[in-house]
């Protein structure tokens, strides 16, 4: 009966030493120089472009790694690399391998979210064994990272970063609003509200940035003229035949390759060459 009862206090103490480090790892994740605060109200379209999964899960590994390690358990990833090393002969893929890092730069944010959302096809038969590992390590580290992702957004608000992103993907997708709600609701997604405040802040930044651009007089211009049936669900005898609208897109294209305002300057050569100019002589 002693011996059970010390067994179970030296349990206990050990539960107690792993909880201290698991938030401790939290903690120093979540800290701004970690650089996964992601200021949602004033996002940018810069911080869409430099966003990486691959990065953030290599960051994870690094900085979390007996939670990391502890997920790892979680969802069986031992089982899944017996199960690869009984079918190949190759060295198996680990998080201190270059390789499984190699995987883990596959993954990319449509892939990614085609996961989550259950939308990935499956695994041909046809595939070598290396290709099968290889997306055995992507499943896994994308688990992981979206558990990571819900965990660190629970002991900081602010760091919502992988949130944010499939928030932004999935409006812009047009995804139906009930899925969004439903996974705001579970923290894989900031709120409905959030991701509104965000798309007018990327879409006043776009609006600076064509500003910008047409001021710059280095840039093309196209427009299209488009016809769109706009059809009422309750028609009106009114507006029976109101439903066609006539519409104008326009593009703007900025100039590249070194052009610059003075090689425009060149109107006044055009008109000496240009056939409907009645003082040019004919040669």
């Amino acid at each position: 009966m002693k011996r059970c009862t010390d067994d179970n206090r030296l349990l206990r103490g050990a539960t107690d030493i792993l909880k201290g480090i698991y938030r401790a790892e939290l903690r120093e994740i979540t800290l701004e120089k970690r650089g996964w605060h992601f200021g949602a109200l004033n996002v940018t379209t810069k911080q869409l472009e430099h966003f990486s999964i691959d990065e953030m899960a290599r960051d994870m590994e690094i900085c979390v790694l007996e939670l990391w390690r502890l997920l790892g358990i979680f969802l069986d990833e031992e089982r899944t690399r017996s199960v690869h090393e009984e079918d190949s002969s190759d060295s198996l893929l680990t998080e201190g391998d270059n390789s499984y890092w190699d995987a883990v730069d596959e993954i990319d944010l449509e892939g990614f979210i085609s996961g989550l959302t259950g939308e990935s096809s499956p695994p041909s038969s046809g595939l070598d064994k290396h290709s099968h590992c290889h997306a055995a390590v992507i499943r896994i580290v994308r688990k992981k990272v979206v558990i990571m992702s819900i965990l660190m957004q629970s002991m900081n608000q602010k760091v919502n970063a992988l949130q944010s992103i499939i928030g932004i993907f999935l409006q812009s997708a047009h995804t139906l609003q009930k899925v969004i709600n439903t996974l705001a609701c579970i923290r894989i997604l900031i709120s409905t509200e959030t991701i509104n405040s965000a798309i007018r802040s990327l879409s006043a930044e776009s609006q600076n940035h064509l500003q910008t651009l047409g001021q710059s007089l280095l840039a093309l211009y196209a427009y299209d003229n488009f016809d769109v049936d706009l059809k009422s669900h309750l028609p009106t005898v009114e507006k029976s035949h109101d439903s066609l609208k006539h519409l104008t897109s326009g593009l703007l294209f900025p100039l590249g390759h070194g052009v610059t305002t003075k090689d425009l300057m060149c109107s006044e050569e055009l008109w000496e060459q240009s056939v409907i100019n009645s003082h040019v002589e004919d040669t």
